[in-house]
């Protein structure tokens, strides 16, 4: 299940233009920091940018599932028959307290 949501997810996250921009000026600043720093320091860097790269996909990938179980959820609530309701209940209730005094 996990593999086909993943699926999903791709098929429908699409990338702003503001995520562009900022991914755009992580990259002008990497290249930057790679003139300024030794060989060691960039294999740190580039692991720590692959780090937060992997938690952000794996993030949205969670929202997402998430998302998809809300959806479910809602789904399944609103196909049960009789539907639920919040006044019926609370007349149940009313009736029931009423019954009992």
């Amino acid at each position: 299940m996990p593999e086909y949501l993943r699926a999903l997810h791709e098929r429908f996250t699409t990338v702003s233009s503001e995520a562009m921009r900022i991914q755009r000026e992580r990259d002008r600043i990497l290249a930057r920091l790679r003139g300024q720093l030794g060989r060691s320091q960039r294999v740190l860097l580039l692991h720590l940018l692959d780090l937060e790269d992997d938690l952000r996909d794996q993030t949205s990938l969670d929202s997402f599932i998430a998302g998809m179980r809300l959806a479910r959820g809602v789904e399944q609530e609103l196909s049960e028959i009789p539907s639920y309701s919040f006044d019926s209940e609370d007349e149940e209730r009313a009736r029931k307290l009423n019954e009992g005094r």
